[in-house]
């Protein structure tokens, strides 16, 4: 293997890598107009007894086979719903070739200029192939989470805009128009949905598809009652938010106070990792020697496994839902 080769490879590598965050960055900064251009499509003509569908499929892809592949399979359907969550402006397309074209990178970078076993190679490959999308699941869950805390602030500017008189399409269209993203964006593709003729019931079943969270839940569920029953909306709204906020304090106390056992959860997952660390360091070639082997590569796998299975359990035993 000559130099220049090993040069070409590091530099698609680094190159791959940039082209990624930049895409991703980018998608991240887009504006809530070009979200609202992507999702809402012209209206179709419709008879008076079929109401024919307001909205076009998703383009997964702009080559029209692997468009009608994807369509087909519902990890693209999903991982279509995930960018919209993290209002990334990247297509399922091209997000899956540029996972695999990191992942292929990485493999190539792995055994060529790192020298390491096929088997080690595949499996680096593998998780910086995922890595995009445990990345996207992250800020989709962080804006999510985002949402939810702004939540109680836009119900009660709706609740503020119902007592002045406003109708409530103008309120929920008052908190898509002041309110930052991410509650601006989805009542903006809300209310753009209503203006295009979509029924109420469609429409939030669309938010709440986009935000599944049980505070949505209830806030669609509020809606409906009151369309059938009547009552005081804007009575409604501001109790809405504070239950949410009286979450909000009981989720911070309970954090609060079992916070040295997720400390105590923390160090026990990283002991392992530490400890081949500092192994590795202290005595490389003794570390080789038995990732050489049958016997000790498949107790690498081992250890990596539990290791893994351990902290999902200690997530799972750690997580609370209020």
């Amino acid at each position: 293997m000559t130099i220049f080769l090993l040069a070409i490879l590091a530099f698609l590598a680094i190159s791959s890598l940039f082209i990624a965050i930049i895409l991703l960055t980018q998608a991240a900064e887009s504006s809530p107009h070009t979200r609202i251009r992507k999702r809402i499509t012209i209206l179709t003509p419709g008879s008076p007894v079929v109401t024919a569908p307001l909205l076009k499929d998703s383009l997964y892809s702009e080559i029209p086979g692997f468009h009608r592949f994807l369509s087909g399979v519902q990890a693209a359907k999903n991982l279509d719903l995930l960018l919209d969550q993290a209002n990334l402006n990247v297509g399922v397309g091209l997000f899956i070739l540029l996972s695999l074209s990191i992942g292929a990178v990485a493999f190539i970078v792995l055994v060529t200029i790192f020298n390491q076993p096929s088997g080690l190679s595949v499996f680096g490959a593998i998780v910086t192939a995922v890595g995009p999308s445990v990345y996207v699941k992250y800020l989709a869950q962080k804006r999510m989470r985002k949402f939810l805390e702004q939540l109680p602030d836009g119900l009660d500017i709706m609740a503020q805009g119902l007592k002045a008189g406003l109708g409530l399409s103008q309120a929920q269209a008052y908190v898509a128009k002041e309110m930052p993203d991410p509650i601006g964006t989805e009542f903006a593709v809300f209310m753009e949905e209503l203006n295009l003729g979509l029924p109420i019931g469609e429409a939030l079943s669309n938010f709440i598809e986009r935000l599944p969270i049980p505070e949505m839940r209830l806030f669609s569920t509020a809606l409906s009652v009151q369309r059938e029953v009547g009552g005081s909306l804007a009575e409604l709204m501001n109790n809405l938010a504070d239950v949410i906020r009286e979450r909000f304090r009981v989720e911070r106390e309970i954090h609060s106070l079992t916070a040295q056992n997720r400390m105590a959860a923390w160090v026990v997952c990283s002991l392992p990792p530490v400890l081949f660390a500092g192994m590795y360091t202290l005595n490389p070639k003794m570390m080789s020697e038995v990732a050489d082997t049958n016997i000790g590569w498949t107790m690498f796998m081992i250890a990596l496994v539990l290791e893994l299975l351990g902290i999902v359990i200690f997530r799972r035993l750690l997580r609370l839902h209020i």
